[in-house]
């Protein structure tokens, strides 16, 4: 029998991996993460409230805890925090919240299993009247009835139309298996990886993009977020990935600029009415070549790792 995966608690968060230095100093704890589509799924450290880290992430968007030991497992979606009563502690409506927008899937036992298979062939043996309830409808039945109300919540919080809110009704009233919490992610338009990771099928360090991230200083941060690249599809996420993928764009544009701040400053240098702004372009562009060649090198050393 193969050992049951240790607990392990993965939080889904609207953060790409840009985000993700500046969302470790804003908590002050270092977190292990990977990035699809524009999503994080953070490996929830001991201690660290999903709430904040969510917050922390985009403020103006869901957040999605995923828990299993191997057999029990949850699904939690967080509202998000924008959307909450500011006149209150966003902590305790959260705690408010908590049983309306869970799911839950109790642990399916070997024995419970047998004993429904032994009975559905006595059933069949006893005639087709008998075999009206299968053990899927017991194993739907150990689900708590509060699924039910979660399923119209979490269908609301992810703007899911009827029919993607009957087939999360079904997947809340379906056994406890390695592949549920995936199809729900699927179904929710979420990145599966999250499943992956809570459900302990690959190794973290066999997962593609996985990084560490801890608190840094803001300078830091902001060399580490510009030199990464990002998971999302938006005209900003391509043009990172593109100067990512070939540094050697950022040293074109960074000499580029110092050519032309050299030429502005040696025009200002001759006097006249606009000397001035050409000295204040010129110190813009000579500023700027210095950064586009730091995040040069940034990138570079990233990159031999």
């Amino acid at each position: 029998m193969s050992e049951r995966p240790a607990p392990r608690s993965v939080l889904l968060v609207r953060a790409d991996t840009p985000q993700l230095p500046f969302v470790a100093t804003a908590l002050g704890t270092g977190f292990t993460a990977v990035a699809r589509d524009g999503w994080s799924a953070v490996v929830l450290p001991d201690g660290t409230d999903p709430a904040a880290l969510a917050a922390a992430g985009d403020p103006h968007s869901i957040a999605v805890r995923l828990d299993s030991d191997g057999s029990t497992r949850t699904l939690r979606v967080y509202p998000p925090v924008a959307s909450l009563d500011a006149g209150r502690d966003w902590g305790i409506q959260f705690t408010e919240l908590a049983e309306s927008t869970t799911l839950h899937w109790p642990a399916v036992h070997e024995d419970s299993v047998a004993e429904l298979l032994a009975g559905t062939r006595d059933a069949s043996e006893a005639g087709p009247s008998a075999t009206e309830r299968t053990p899927g409808d017991d194993a739907a039945a150990s689900a708590p009835a509060a699924n039910g109300t979660a399923v119209a919540s979490i269908a609301s919080l992810c703007d899911l139309d009827p029919a993607q809110g009957a087939r999360l009704e079904n997947y809340a009233r379906t056994p406890s298996s390695a592949l549920l919490l995936e199809s729900v992610l699927q179904l929710l338009g979420l990145p599966p990886v999250a499943a992956k990771i809570v459900e302990g099928q690959r190794e973290l360090s066999e997962i593609e993009g996985v990084a560490d991230y801890a608190p840094r200083p803001a300078g830091l941060s902001l060399f580490e977020a510009a030199s990464v690249e990002p998971s999302g599809t938006d005209l900003l996420s391509r043009i990172q990935r593109a100067y990512v993928r070939r540094p050697s764009l950022l040293l074109a544009v960074g000499g580029a600029e110092a050519v032309l701040g050299a030429g502005l400053a040696g025009l200002a240098a001759r006097g006249g009415r606009g000397a001035r702004v050409l000295g204040s372009a010129s110190a813009l562009m000579l500023s700027d070549a210095a950064l586009q060649t730091a995040l040069w090198a940034t990138v570079r050393s990233r990159k031999r790792r």
